[in-house]
């Protein structure tokens, strides 16, 4: 079988249009999926674990120690949010309702002076009606308003 120059010379130009086209398509395609950016990654502030709570009379003082001195990876936080969820009677009793909790404290750390030492204890107080329950936490933010994980909660009736 005796195969003609017309066919070799066919032939070069169909691969050289392939592989143009494969390039082409690689390059149109990307190296994968686009989205969003993302910021890079952070530590979160360190988070309040030993919230307690003592009610006298009509009044809570909550109370927590202060976190972080032992985590250095941690950012640094600048204040606590306190949030409260305050329940009727009626709905103390839906296990499976959600808890809508309000902010009702905002305790900034103001910045140290060098000849002032870190408060070791931190805490915050409320006045209370009676018919109620209420259920606290607390959330460490720093200085760029991220948050911390939520502390532990506390729950009692008055």
């Amino acid at each position: 079988m005796i195969m003609h120059k017309d066919y070799f010379s066919r032939n070069k130009w169909l691969t050289l249009f392939f592989f143009a086209f494969v390039s082409l398509n690689f390059w149109w395609i990307g190296c994968g999926q686009k989205g969003p950016p993302r910021p890079p990654h952070r530590p979160l502030p360190p988070t309040v674990k030993d919230l307690s709570y003592v009610v006298d009379n009509q009044i809570v003082e909550l109370s927590w120690k202060v976190p972080g001195a032992d985590d250095r990876s941690a950012s640094p936080p600048a204040g606590y949010k306190v949030f409260r969820s305050k329940l009727s009677a009626e709905e103390s009793n839906c296990e499976k309702c959600p808890m809508h909790f309000n902010e009702v404290g905002d305790i900034p750390i103001p910045v140290k002076r060098p000849d002032e030492s870190k408060p070791e204890k931190l805490s915050f107080t409320e006045g209370l009606e009676p018919g109620y329950r209420y259920i606290y936490k607390v959330v460490v933010y720093d200085e760029d308003g991220i948050s911390s994980k939520d502390s532990n909660t506390v729950k009692f009736d008055h």
